[in-house]
């Protein structure tokens, strides 16, 4: 290599190649270089001492399918114009005591929404370790200071992801920008305590937020009463629909202990029939699933009203009109005396304004949330967090940029 290959290859000015020596049996290439002249950073004086101090051994962009390893010399350097010492700074690393070029950090990053870490580690020869701390160093200045000027309207969503840690601490609370699905806030644990840090920064911008989607919590509606007063609360669909599944299976599993071994077992297998949307089921699903739900009339009846409960949301065409459909649908959830169903439409009419939210808001929901929820579940699968959490939560904030089936 020459020494202007060094700028055209490596990206690296003002050095000289000194020499070169090959390991032909690795397919390394070895490159001693030296600066062509040294300059005082204080005073910019060219008449400088340099004196040898520490050799570094830095790995940079491979030349063909040749690994490369430069090394360079540090020197210590005196001016007698300003009679200050300093030491030669690499201006071809990213940081002081980096391992890598700047131009081979560069390019990890470029490839990385593309390859493995374990991948390019094997192609290009550079520690596992040093590729993740570069992608974090990266990421953590891309997301220092998340911008919520434009917010208009957020969805607050919490996913459980620690199996290993303590009760308050496995779970993580995600806030997005519903408008753009942008990450603005990755915290750990759930309810008001994991937004305390969030609050500070949110409530300069309340003025402009028109509504918060989020589950039936009542930690995150206390959050949004104390941080964004003014702002109206939005109890997203999918959950209030969810609630009501789980109620459901509840009965579900209730019926089956008062139930023979044989009509048990029937009722066992067709659960995934039984929170299945009706209109998503083929004819022969339909076909046991009203057999099964001949076994038990109280819970035919309860599959009935979650239907019902789903048709709301597909057919009311009015705030007003959904309004009376819910009063409606409560007051035939407790004639069918089940507690499961009496405690479903007490919590619809506690919640009803914020359930209201969604037609109040034209259709407000945080239904992009599951997708992004599957993305996390794809990044805890790549074994990410259990060991640098940090670096979990910026991979969390990356994510709506992430293309999971490229990195599959």
């Amino acid at each position: 290599m020459l020494s202007a290959d060094l700028k055209f290859t490596q990206g690296i000015h003002g050095f000289q190649v000194i020499s070169r020596k090959r390991r032909k049996s690795e397919e390394i290439s070895e490159i001693h270089i030296r600066r062509a002249s040294f300059q005082c950073p204080f005073c910019d004086s060219h008449d400088v001492s340099a004196y040898p101090q520490n050799e570094r051994v830095v790995r940079a962009v491979p030349i063909g399918r040749t690994a490369c390893l430069l090394h360079v010399t540090v020197h210590k350097l005196y001016c007698p114009d300003c009679g200050r010492t300093s030491y030669e700074r690499l201006g071809f690393l990213p940081s002081p005591k980096s391992r890598m070029t700047r131009q081979l950090e560069r390019t990890l990053l470029e490839l990385r929404p593309h390859l493995s870490i374990k991948a390019l580690s094997e192609h290009y020869g550079v520690p596992w370790q040093a590729i993740k701390d570069a992608e974090k160093a990266a990421l953590g200045r891309k997301y220092a200071r998340v911008s919520l000027k434009d917010v208009r309207a957020l969805g607050i969503d919490e996913i459980y992801v620690f199996r290993t840690a303590k009760s308050h601490e496995k779970y993580i609370t995600v806030v997005r920008d519903l408008d753009t699905g942008a990450v603005l806030e990755v915290s750990r644990g759930k309810g008001a305590d994991a937004l305390k840090a969030f609050s500070k920064r949110i409530r300069r911008h309340r003025k402009r937020i028109k509504f918060v989607c989020m589950d039936m919590s009542n930690a995150y509606a206390a959050w949004v009463k104390d941080a964004l007063p003014d702002v109206a609360i939005v109890y997203d669909h999918f959950h209030v629909v969810k609630s009501m599944n789980d109620k459901l299976d509840q009965i579900r599993r209730k019926a089956m202990r008062s139930m023979d071994e044989q009509t048990r077992k029937a009722i066992k297998r067709k659960r995934f029939l039984f929170l299945k949307n009706h209109d998503k089921l083929d004819e022969d699903e339909a076909d046991a699933l009203e057999k099964a739900r001949s076994m038990h009339q109280p819970l035919s009846d309860a599959y009935m009203l979650k239907e019902e409960l789903r048709s709301i949301y597909a057919n009311a065409g009015s705030e007003e009109a959904a309004r009376h459909l819910f009063e409606r649908w409560c007051r035939l959830a407790d004639d069918t005396g089940l507690p499961e169903m009496r405690s479903m439409a007490k919590q619809v009419r506690e919640h009803i304004k914020g359930i209201l939210g969604y037609w109040t808001f034209a259709g407000a929901s945080n239904a992009s949330t599951e997708g992004f929820n599957n993305k996390i579940r794809w990044l805890i699968s790549q074994a990410y967090g259990f060991h640098d959490y940090e670096y979990f939560r910026l991979k969390v904030f990356d994510l709506p940029s992430t293309n999971i089936k490229k990195c599959l």
